[in-house]
């Protein structure tokens, strides 16, 4: 599931928000801010319903920043981490 949106900042600069694509419980943060992450690589992992749901990065990134800790419970929509190309 991808759920980045993306916001136009300066040109050249692609900035994502991605948000939670239901509502859970943050059970892993595998990054920080600074860190560049490869496509689809692991960013966090989601609980809903005893199924993990991983949230990926869409593309090659630098980590802008991260909204959540392990052990929050999120809605669904809500901010999770932005990255930034």
């Amino acid at each position: 599931v991808d759920s980045a949106t993306h916001e136009h900042a300066a040109p050249g600069a692609e900035q994502s928000a991605l948000t939670a694509p239901m509502p859970g419980t943050v059970i892993r943060v595998a990054v920080a801010p600074g860190d560049n992450v490869a496509p689809r690589q692991t960013l966090l992992v989601l609980e809903a319903m005893k199924m993990e749901t991983p949230v990926v990065s869409p593309y090659q990134a630098t980590v802008r920043a991260v909204h959540v800790e392990e052990g929050d419970r999120v809605a669904g929509g809500a901010l999770l981490v932005e990255l930034e190309e």
